[in-house]
């Protein structure tokens, strides 16, 4: 299809603009009433009919003939403004038009002559917020005192950096994202015009991909138009569509929900070995995680606690503000998984009292990792967490360690995993030797800051001041080779 469906369906009427009624009306009502401003500002997403709007407006003021408050579409003005060949009809992009200079020439030094052939002359500015300084304060006398023949129309996607002076000289619109029912209701319109025949459930997900953005949206059926069938269903659309991961999305949750984050992440490898694009697996979790949460808060299931789904939600949205390791990609979403799996204890049996001290007391630390184990209280009530042993031996250590295991994984996000495979070695005095099959392990726990949580943990658990000291357990001939592929393959990733 070599046509753009967005430019061939852009609305001709305020009634065919979709999800944005309140705009439409009040700008109807205005005309009706002779009362159009002289200044409109809309912000809103980009794609939602800002522009589109805008241009409907120079048609409505100019037309020669309207109708109910709608632009005929067929005089001299409307064909003309529709074409883009209405010398009155003015759109400035600021974003390569941002200087003082251009805004003199283009807007200022024209406004005070009558127009050309049309009623009003209509200045339509994109992305308004571009303009500098300089070119703000020299628009802002004209807009506060335009001549009887202008209207200008300001468009946006960033409000906030627009002056305030600006704005209030301006009728302010603001425009919303629009909802998968309108957008499937417009392209249904779309898809009848063109001949074809698709099923809905592709358009809801092409409605589902465009976040609300009608030009997306459109984009996105014009490719699955020009796959050139006359009856699309989701086997064709799919040579198209960003890959449709629902499955997947669920057995990952499913993951998370047991805490078994070796399968999560295993899951998560396995699906970008098949293809699918990390980010929108992440955003489609994310996704799929919210409209859990609303159904929770909302009392139609209970399956997900909201701490859950809370927690997942936060820790999967981190990833997408991380600089990702190019060579490990997903590995800050691997770690997300580890402090999911370990961040929600209702499954484990712990009250919510202690999950209140645990967070408040790892909150008051710029330093997770260290403040989490030294601020936490030690008295009566948290022994349920916290056990105290007098004597202090190699077994009883032993005993010990599922717990301080446990305190580490609810501390620390990357430690549990090098910790899995400790062995508590042997107790000189107040030193303990933890031995590791890896150099790398060693080198790691060794570190300062890592050294000092593990001696807090075992200070909370068997309540004496332990040294802790990490060696490297002798190997087989055999586990050599292994061992030296896997530390050349992700040495690089640990930290």
């Amino acid at each position: 299809m070599s046509k753009v469906l967005y430019r061939t369906y852009r609305p001709k009427t305020f009634q065919e603009v979709s999800g944005q009624e309140h705009v439409v009306r009040t700008l109807q009502n205005q005309h009706a009433s002779g009362s159009t401003a002289h200044a409109y500002l809309f912000t809103g997403p980009r794609g939602v009919g800002k522009t589109t709007t805008a241009r409907l407006i120079a048609k409505l003021v100019n037309c020669l003939s309207p109708k109910k408050n709608e632009p005929c579409n067929t005089c001299d003005a409307c064909v003309s403004i529709a074409s883009g060949q209405a010398l009155d009809v003015y759109e400035i992009d600021a974003a390569s038009h941002t200087g003082v200079d251009n805004v003199r020439e283009t807007v200022i030094d024209s406004v005070r002559f009558a127009p050309n052939v049309l009623k009003k002359k209509v200045y339509i500015i994109d992305e308004v917020h571009m303009l500098s300084t300089s070119a703000f304060n020299a628009l802002l006398k004209t807009l506060e005192e335009p001549p009887e023949h202008v209207l200008f129309v300001l468009a946006t996607t960033e409000i906030h950096k627009v002056p305030e002076t600006i704005i209030s000289r301006c009728q302010r619109f603001d425009f919303k994202r629009i909802s998968s029912d309108e957008l499937v209701e417009r392209m249904k319109g779309i898809v009848k015009e063109e001949g074809v025949k698709v099923d809905e459930v592709v358009l809801r997900e092409i409605a589902r991909h465009s976040g609300g953005c009608a030009r997306d949206a459109e984009s996105l059926l014009g490719q699955v138009l020009a796959l050139g069938e006359m009856e699309i269903g989701m086997k064709e659309a799919s040579l198209v569509l960003p890959a449709t991961q629902i499955v997947l999305v669920e057995a990952f949750v499913g993951s998370l929900k047991d805490h078994t984050a070796a399968q999560a992440i295993t899951q998560l490898n396995e699906y970008l070995e098949s293809g699918v694009d990390l980010r929108q697996f992440v955003s489609d979790t994310i996704s799929w995680l919210r409209d859990r949460l609303l159904e929770t808060v909302g009392g139609t299931q209970k399956e997900f606690s909201v701490s859950f789904l809370q927690t997942a939600i936060e820790e999967l949205l981190a990833t997408q503000r991380t600089r990702a390791n190019e060579q490990l990609p997903q590995l800050p979403v691997e770690l997300a998984v580890i402090k999911i799996c370990g961040l929600d204890f209702q499954k484990q049996g712990v009250d919510s009292m202690h999950i209140d001290v645990i967070a408040s007391h790892a909150k008051q630390s710029t330093d997770l990792e260290i403040a989490s184990v030294a601020e936490l209280p030690r008295n009566d009530e948290n022994r349920i967490i916290f056990d105290t042993v007098p004597i202090i031996s190699l077994e009883d250590v032993k005993n010990k360690w599922p717990e301080v295991y446990e305190q580490i994984k609810s501390c620390n996000t990357s430690l549990p995993l090098l910790m899995q495979s400790c062995e508590v070695c042997g107790i000189e005095g107040e030193h303990v030797e933890l031995g590791f099959e890896y150099g790398l392990y060693v080198e790691t726990i060794n570190q300062e800051k890592n050294r000092r949580l593990i001696e807090g943990v075992f200070e909370q658990v068997l309540g004496k001041k332990l040294r802790v000291k990490a060696i490297q357990k002798k190997m087989k001939a055999s586990e050599d080779e292994t061992v030296g592929v896997l530390l050349q393959e992700f040495g690089g990733s640990l930290v």
